[in-house]
């Protein structure tokens, strides 16, 4: 039952894959069409329209490759990958404390982890200007939380951000940021390594998110 639930997963995410892969071509086709077409409200339209569709089209392809890849589970130090995707937003801070926690020795797939923490911290720039980092030990896990400074989530609503294409409040919609996909990924790679990820309304304000992984001892 177990192989035959698998099989039928991948064949899921495949279909999908190629689908959303096989529209890439008209689409393209029509871009260019579009382009030789005089400038007007109607071709503003629709070029609009034609970007709401390609980015659909990413966000699928996104979300049904993200299992695909065939990457082995390996030893990673996950303070220095935190550190290093820090590094790549200025929005983003490290809490004092996190600096002297280094250490921080993890299992999993290095991809698919780097783009677990990418998506959370993506996540609290886009909606919350900027990331507080922190890292620290918690049992036998590691305990990553990432604050931002944004408006929150409505307590009721907390987990449906979790749900693909699922967008709760009007400041988390398209034209801030995607189509409701990078939380999903993000905690299904986490429970995939033994870990998860919740969300809180922080009491300073703003969301917190707190990602836990199985610590190597």
């Amino acid at each position: 039952m177990q192989t035959q639930l698998r099989e039928y997963v991948a064949d899921r995410e495949q279909l999908a894959a190629a689908l959303a892969h096989d529209l890439r071509t008209p689409l393209t086709r029509i871009r260019l069409r579009l382009e030789l077409l005089r400038k007007s409200q109607l071709r503003q339209s629709l070029m609009h329209d034609l970007n709401d569709i390609e980015a659909i089209s990413r966000s699928v392809i996104d979300f049904a490759t993200y299992e695909i890849v065939d990457e082995e589970q390996e030893k990673i130090d996950f303070w220095s990958l935190v550190d290093s995707i820090a590094d790549n937003y200025p929005q983003v801070s490290f809490d004092k404390a996190s600096l002297v926690s280094r250490g921080m020795i993890c299992i999993g797939r290095p991809i698919a982890l780097r783009r677990c923490v990418t998506n959370l911290v993506e996540n609290a720039v886009t909606y919350g200007t900027k990331a507080h980092v922190s890292l620290a030990q918690s049992g036998s896990d590691i305990l990553l939380t990432i604050r931002d400074e944004g408006p929150g989530i409505p307590q009721a609503k907390l987990d449906e951000v979790f749900q693909p294409f699922r967008r709760v409040e009007t400041s988390r919609n398209r034209q801030t940021g995607g189509f409701g996909l990078g939380l999903t990924i993000a905690r299904n790679i986490a429970r995939r390594c033994g870990g998860d990820i919740t969300l809180e309304n922080d009491v300073k304000g703003g969301l917190r998110a707190e990602l836990r992984i199985p610590r190597l001892t």
